[in-house]
């Protein structure tokens, strides 16, 4: 197979590893020096049918859902972009490898390097869980051990995103014997199926054996109607940690006899753990943070193997990803921020595709929009614009605007025209101010002061509504009217026609 140089802005260093859904490449960016890990798809998945299971959805969902997470425990998603017939994630590095790697060779953890994975594994969900996102799979493979013993989840490909509106993704989805018996259940799920997953673990790492196993159907049966035996009756080690009581209550069938959350889980995992840390000094420096610890068979495969090195392909991009041309880059760049705290770095791209498709703010708007989970959502991504515009620094303004916007009031749902009755009143109360430069064509100087009072309130989107009013107006008293009618909801429309007449050095009468 041959592989790129360069994809978007980054430049491909070797390969990680592949399978059937893609290529993950070790790349770096070369703006900020940074190295990076790039999971990549075939972009005819990705625009394929975004609902059901594909490996497409579970692609963007894994943008999406991790994008919005920043914690040490969680690898970071820095960016999604697209370059030819590529879509990629561009992702933290982290050297290490993953659980269960280290577990197939060495099945028996220490305890103070289990109660390390345990206490970051649930400080980690507890953060994914209090931002309203679920993992729903964490097992050994979706966790990564760097060479100082930091733990990392990864994989958030089937993540549930808090009321989202992906319904088809809520129930049998998995891995077997780290599901919860409501996910084979096929019934509502909450954050809860990952402490039930935790909680396979905790006694994986425990007894050295997992507490279900079998076939696909024999672990669905044990998991939804056999209580396993403690992990302290299944080891034929002997644990100085007396943690039974604790695994029996991560691993309730009933959702409800479980610990409610992560953090209260973590908490009981520590009380246990303190009662022992007199009979094992390790475990009190472990709990308290002043010491980091790594078994030594485990730190012996904490080293990643060497990269593959990638050939160089017949026309091969050079070139990242740019904004289309005809769109002002300061406002997508605003559009850009208010949607990322909703769907992280997949903003990027679907802004990208709005624009191409898009003849004006409003449609843009409306087209990002759909891709938000519910109508809350869409109403405060639409907010959001009003309020990243108003706080944004403005910009050149170099560069065409599509034309045909209807009015920044369109963006939260009064529509982007006014009555014939509003205008004219407008229209009116402005007449008394103007002198005769009213008649006369807006002069640049105008034009100029105009846009600064304008992006006062609205910032970089201000350019928007100069440009339109500036097409559509044959005097600099209809170009004011237009600017006062096409203002963003909550700006003080008298306050505006005052600051906008001192150009003209006309005062507007009481």
């Amino acid at each position: 197979m041959t592989h790129p140089t360069r994809l978007g802005k980054y430049m491909i260093d070797g390969v990680l590893g592949s399978g059937a859904m893609g290529v993950v490449y070790q790349a770096t960016d070369p703006v900020i020096q940074r190295r990076v890990a790039l999971k990549t798809i075939q972009r005819s998945l990705i625009d394929g049918d975004m609902s059901g299971l594909s490996v497409a959805a579970r692609f963007r969902n894994e943008a999406q859902a991790a994008g919005r997470l920043t914690h040490p425990g969680i690898v970071s998603i820095y960016d999604y972009g697209e370059d030819g017939d590529t879509a990629f994630i561009a992702m933290e590095f982290v050297e290490g490898r993953d659980l269960s790697k280290v577990l197939s060779v060495n099945p028996i953890m220490s305890e103070p390097m289990l109660l390390q994975v345990m206490d970051q594994l649930l400080a980690a969900l507890h953060y994914a869980h209090e931002h309203g996102v679920w993992h729903r799979d964490i097992k050994p493979a979706n966790l990564i051990l760097t060479q100082s013993g930091q733990l990392k989840i990864t994989d958030f490909g089937i993540a549930r995103i808090r009321d989202a509106g992906i319904t088809q993704v809520t129930s049998t989805i998995g891995t077997h014997g780290y599901m919860a018996p409501e996910q084979y259940r096929g019934q509502d799920i909450d954050h809860r199926v990952d402490i039930f997953a935790a909680g396979v673990l905790l006694y994986r790492l425990l007894a050295g054996v997992p507490p279900f196993a079998g076939a696909p159907e024999a672990i669905m049966y044990k998991v939804m109607h056999i209580t396993p035996v403690v992990p302290s009756a299944a080891s034929e080690v002997k644990r100085t940690l007396q943690l039974d009581s604790v695994v029996v209550k991560a691993l309730a069938k009933d959702v409800k006899d479980r610990y409610p959350t992560a953090a209260a889980f973590r908490e009981a995992l520590r009380l246990h753990a303190g009662k022992s840390s007199q009979a094992n000094p390790v475990i009190a420096s472990v709990l308290s943070g002043d010491e980091t610890v790594v078994d030594p068979k485990a730190a012996q495969l904490l080293q990643r193997p060497p990269m593959s090195p990638v050939g160089t392909p017949a026309g091969a991009s050079t070139s990242g990803s740019t904004s289309p041309s005809n769109w002002d880059a300061d406002m997508l760049s605003s559009v850009e921020r208010a949607l990322a705290s909703f769907v992280g770095p997949l903003a990027k791209m679907l802004v990208k595709q709005a624009a191409a498709k898009s003849a004006d703010l409003d449609t843009l708007i409306g087209a990002v929009a759909q891709h938000l989970q519910n109508d809350d959502e869409r109403v405060r991504f639409k907010a959001k614009v009003m309020k990243t515009g108003t706080s944004g620094t403005g910009g050149s303004g170099q560069g065409s605007l599509r034309t045909g916007f209807t009015g920044l009031t369109g963006l939260m749902g009064r529509g982007g025209t006014q009555g014939s009755s509003d205008s004219s009143a407008l229209t009116g109360h402005a007449q008394a101010g103007f002198g005769s430069a009213a008649q006369q064509m807006p002069t640049p100087e105008f034009i100029a002061h105009a846009t600064r009072v304008l992006a006062s309130h609205m910032g970089p989107l201000a350019k928007v509504v100069i440009k339109k009013a500036s097409t559509q107006s044959v005097d600099t008293q209809q170009f004011i009217d237009q600017l006062v009618q096409q203002c963003a909801d909550g700006v003080d429309r008298d306050q505006l026609r005052q600051q906008l007449l001192q150009g003209l050095g006309a005062q507007p009468k009481a």
